[in-house]
């Protein structure tokens, strides 16, 4: 049976990248902060306790850092899985200023993550999330002890917890998850 220890990535340095259009351009390339880095190393640190095997981390630079982080304390290996990536508010890659991206997120959060019947929305559904993170995670079911670092609302699909996870935080599951 596989345990994953999930853990959300550590407060981002969003300054270090620019703006594009009105939208924050290349949000995924930025990495920690130096608040972050600490919840980081304190999360590695309460990790140890659980002797994990290896760590998948989201392509984005935030998870990949925590998760470098976490492998020099742990010295475990790190994998990086592209489907570990953040929710993704616009699959049609058409989002031109934050007012839109706002309203797809708020529109997101009023659905519950779920289309409404018989329509077909831009973001990515809270049902997508979980498959698509689930496929990812299946390859690893031969190791007992497994970090993913992540995103908040990656974690709140797989696990079932639809509430704000703080920076670092470690949520425990073992797979096969409850359905949501």
């Amino acid at each position: 049976m596989t345990t994953f220890y999930f853990v959300r990535h550590g407060e981002p340095d969003y300054a270090s990248v620019g703006s594009w259009n009105e939208i924050l351009f290349g949000k995924e390339f930025a990495g920690l902060s130096e608040a972050g880095v600490r919840q980081i190393t304190e999360s590695a640190e309460k990790l140890e306790a659980y002797s994990p095997e290896i760590i998948i981390s989201s392509p984005y630079t935030r998870t990949m850092h925590g998760a470098a982080i976490m492998s020099a304390r742990l010295k475990i290996p790190v994998f990086v899985e592209k489907d570990l990536h953040e929710w993704d508010s616009d699959r049609t890659h058409t989002i031109r200023d934050t007012d839109e991206l706002f309203r797809l997120c708020s529109e997101f959060d009023a659905c519950g993550g779920v289309y409404p019947d018989g329509v077909e929305k831009s973001w990515e559904s809270r049902e997508m999330v979980r498959r698509r993170v689930c496929r990812v995670l299946e390859r690893y079911l031969e190791y007992e002890r497994v970090v993913v670092s992540g995103h908040a609302i990656m974690m709140q699909t797989v696990t079932g917890q639809n509430i704000p996870f703080q920076y670092g935080e470690i949520v425990p599951r073992t797979f096969p998850f409850e359905t949501v």
